[in-house]
């Protein structure tokens, strides 16, 4: 060969190489672009479902009524209030949450879903809520509780006595919603050494020394995690394997402890979507973070509010989000114009609208 060929040779050698390398590092760049907006994304959606777990809980943990069933030891009727109020939270803002009450010493005394554990002491599953009971102030943070969930722990206090606290518990049912909407995976992992206080996820899966949380997680993506190197995964954020690209979030509990992690799961075709209008990229997920699911179902949910009596509309108006109070208010005062004392009343006490009202007007 000559001179001149191996100098080209060599030339076209280097060319490829660092045709190569900028490949690589501009795709690990647009990767790690892809990591930081869905972290993003996932801080701001564990933000308001902790904001909306710590609101129906404060709003419940003042119940007069709650708490007079709880003064005298009436589990039946508490369990009837939790249930009721779940169905409620459930019909009107499409979140579905989980309520209980627990005893000053630890022992579950009713709970809005499944009553069976009324009466179990859960003190060695929930060393969280020995602060709360110090202190008597709230609590809200994901726990190792008998499973990995978000909880929002309220103290409850009448009369200048602790008398128990009302939790309202999430498990990930919403966040797999959320990112399904996005074709986005989502599998939480608990640390293995907090087993013995999650004791309902004694038969989930195990991914190394990590005990899957969510009934959700894909099942495929499960056993592509067992195959990853879990500390190049924490320290890098991201790695791909196989199809799909996984990125990686540390869960801390109240105390900022390291419980768990969160992994969103993206597959190589779906990063190649966003790859394909990558200059609007962070302009596309700026749409998730308006949360245009939850636009949706808000417009939904007035929907529900149009088709429910007077009656129904007052006794919502004082547990509904400002700007669903303004609406139901203004909805009302539109609707009672044509009622005459009799009728509002007889409304207000309460009753049926279309009867006499009870008594007489003076």
């Amino acid at each position: 060969m000559k001179l001149y060929q191996k100098y080209l040779a060599f030339i076209l050698l280097i060319l490829i190489v660092s045709t190569v390398y900028f490949y690589i590092k501009n795709e690990q760049e647009f990767e790690g672009r892809v990591h930081t907006v869905l972290i993003d994304i996932l801080d701001k959606k564990i933000e308001n479902e902790k904001a909306k777990a710590f609101n129906f809980a404060l709003a419940l943990s003042q119940n007069d009524t709650l708490q007079k069933a709880i003064k005298n030891n009436n589990a039946k009727k508490s369990y009837k209030i939790l249930k009721d109020y779940m169905k409620t939270i459930e019909t009107f803002s499409g979140s579905q949450v989980r309520i209980q009450i627990v005893t000053p010493d630890y022992t579950i005394f009713a709970r809005s879903w499944d009553n069976s554990d009324a009466g179990v002491n859960i003190k060695n599953n929930r060393p969280d809520l020995e602060e709360v009971r110090r202190t008597l102030t709230p609590h809200l943070s994901f726990e190792a509780a008998r499973r990995l969930v978000l909880i929002a722990s309220i103290p409850i206090v009448t009369d200048n006595k602790f008398i128990g606290f009302l939790e309202v518990i999430q498990r990930f049912g919403e966040f797999e919603r959320y990112f399904s909407k996005y074709a986005i995976g989502l599998v939480a992992l608990l640390d293995k050494k907090y087993e013995n206080q999650a004791v309902l996820l004694d038969k989930n899966q195990r991914i190394g020394n990590m005990i899957v949380a969510n009934n959700g997680a894909n099942i495929n993506q499960i056993k592509i995690l067992k195959k990853l190197n879990f500390t190049t995964l924490q320290n890098r954020g991201f790695i791909k394997k196989e199809k799909h690209i996984f990125f990686y979030k540390t869960i801390f509990n109240a105390d900022d402890e390291n419980i768990g992690s969160f992994i969103l799961v993206l597959s190589l075709d779906r990063l190649k979507l966003f790859s394909a209008f990558e200059t609007e990229l962070d302009s596309f997920f700026t749409y998730a973070r308006k949360d245009l699911y939850h636009s949706m179902t808000n417009k939904k949910k007035i929907n529900h509010y149009e088709n429910l009596t007077n009656k129904e509309l007052l006794s919502l108006k004082n547990c509904m989000y400002n700007e669903d109070r303004q609406y139901i208010e203004e909805k009302l005062t539109k609707e009672l114009q044509s009622y005459t004392k009799s009728e509002l009343i007889s409304l207000l006490l309460d009753s049926n609208s279309n009867n006499i009202s009870r008594g007489e007007i003076k």
